[in-house]
């Protein structure tokens, strides 16, 4: 699990179990507020802890579960804004981005995909039915303590499918072609998962953020691009829920209300440069209508 992988294991994987207290619990977690994760994040991993203590409780290696002892934080570290880019931006980075993986770029942008979600996609992950798609079963994650990688099941734990936009089908067709269902889709130069750290190197990532004014993006914020690109397209935010594998529609309007509030502002402008036209119409209108009562009127 990556829970346990990836936040846990890390600090507690030497510890005898039942020299684990509950001070140091509290310890970790304060540590991964800290550190930015958010409140809902380091209570999934408390309580993935208290699984682990639970049942080392049962099985009789420790008397305590001290995880269960230590309250969940409230509130936590403030969640970091995400970044976007235009469309504009967004294939700008692309081409400033160097080496046959820099169309990924356009992939994570366009379909709204975690890395791991990317690194972990297979030929046979290709759907065509009802439309060109993904289907996204499971991520490929770096360990948090010398960064191997490892096969997880999604943040979500339940498979969703993406549909691809058309700029997207090319690039996934190319790099599926002459593979086995089951190999690695977008594969590293010596086989095996692509790593986002091995990605970045490979693209430029920092000199090409760089060229185009946006120092400081994250490969994250490529999903944040995709929320912003679809949601501007007029799409549903049950749609954009659906694509991004949200648990809610709420969480997404949670992360990009602000997006959805924009297109009001938008639709408004339209709706009101639509009135004005059919304003200036009901007047001429008025005005041949006077006219033929006019008439009516003298005959």
């Amino acid at each position: 699990m990556a829970d346990w992988r990836l936040h846990i294991e890390p600090r507690f994987g030497k510890f005898p179990i039942a020299s684990i207290t509950t001070a140091e619990v509290a310890s970790w977690m304060g540590d991964l507020i800290a550190a930015g994760r958010s409140a809902s994040s380091v209570t999934r991993y408390l309580a993935t802890l208290r699984s682990i203590l639970a049942y080392a409780v049962a099985d009789g290696r420790t008397t305590v579960n001290v995880a269960a002892l230590v309250r969940p934080p409230r509130g936590g570290h403030a969640r970091r804004e995400g970044r976007f880019l235009t469309l504009g931006q967004l294939h700008a980075l692309a081409g400033a981005s160097t080496g046959p993986y820099a169309e990924l770029v356009l992939v994570l942008g366009l379909a709204g995909l975690r890395w791991g979600e990317l690194a972990g996609l297979q030929p046979g992950d290709l759907v065509s039915v009802p439309g060109r798609g993904l289907r996204l079963q499971r991520a490929v994650l770096a360990s948090g303590a010398g960064g191997e990688l490892f096969v997880d099941t999604l943040k979500s734990r339940r498979a969703r499918t993406v549909p691809l936009v058309d700029a997207v089908v090319p690039i996934v067709d190319r790099w599926a072609a002459g593979k086995g269902s089951g190999d690695w889709l977008f594969h590293a130069p010596r086989g095996g998962p692509l790593s986002e750290s091995n990605w970045k190197r490979s693209v430029r990532w920092s000199a090409a953020t760089t060229a185009v004014g946006v120092p400081g993006l994250r490969v994250h914020d490529l999903r944040h691009t995709a929320a912003s690109v679809w949601l501007a397209a007029g799409a549903d935010p049950k749609v954009v829920q659906r694509i991004l594998g949200h648990a809610s529609a709420a969480m997404t309007m949670d992360l990009y209300g602000h997006l959805v509030d924009q297109n009001l502002w938008d639709a408004a402008k339209r709706v009101g440069e639509s009135a004005g036209g059919l304003s200036g119409a009901s007047d001429e209108n008025e005005g041949e209508v006077d006219d033929t009562r006019g008439e009516a009127e003298g005959s």
